[in-house]
């Protein structure tokens, strides 16, 4: 065996522990607790609990335009941009804001009280309390961009039109992954609803 194939063996194997690694480390990212309300063929209706979340508004524009620089912008404030110096646990999934403006969201750890939060030095980072929620969810995998939202957007606001269910047609993209994973990678579209009942 020559010196490349070694390289290219330690490199392949390098790159599938580090894989399984970054695997493990999200299913140890918190995520909300929610109650799935009722199961559908392609989608579900899940009532989220109110919870406190960082927030930057991006303005007009598009998600793979803009999803960068809200990353940066709202993780600065976790990674101790802020009056305290304070690191804050990451959580799962990162939230935006579908539509004419885009907003991105990072969930706040639930041992956190809002007023036990540090201050953004950032004026373009909010810290807000957002009350509980029921949402209609579809997912998909793989990398998210503009063109998969729109669809699963669309079709999930088809599902919930033949299915009776009113809702606000606000859409909010979910991603669980970060970046730099490329395997097993989970996203969901989800819309409010108006009203549900079991």
């Amino acid at each position: 065996m020559n010196i490349i194939a070694y390289i290219t063996i330690g490199a392949l194997s390098l790159g599938i522990f580090s894989q399984i690694k970054t695997n493990t480390s999200v299913r140890d990212t918190q995520t909300p607790k929610y109650e799935v309300l009722k199961t559908f063929d392609q989608f579900e209706i899940r009532k989220y609990p109110e919870m406190i979340m960082a927030s930057a508004s991006l303005g007009n524009g598009t998600y793979s335009d803009l999803s960068s620089k809200g990353f940066r912008t709202v993780a600065s404030y976790i990674f101790g941009n802020n009056d305290a110096e304070k690191k804050i646990s990451m959580t799962s999934p990162v939230v935006s804001t579908v539509g004419k403006d885009i907003k991105m969201s990072f969930i706040m750890p639930s041992e956190y009280e809002i007023e036990q939060l540090p201050n953004p030095n950032n004026k373009n980072v909010k810290i807000q309390l957002v009350k509980e929620k029921t949402l209609a969810v579809i997912g998909f995998s793989g990398f998210a961009n503009d063109s998969d939202i729109k669809e699963h957007s669309n079709n999930l606001k088809i599902l919930l039109k033949k299915s009776g269910i009113e809702n606000t047609g606000q859409v909010f993209f979910y991603g669980y992954n970060p970046p730099y994973q490329l395997l097993n990678r989970t996203n969901e579209i989800a819309i409010e609803i108006i009203q549900y009942e079991k």
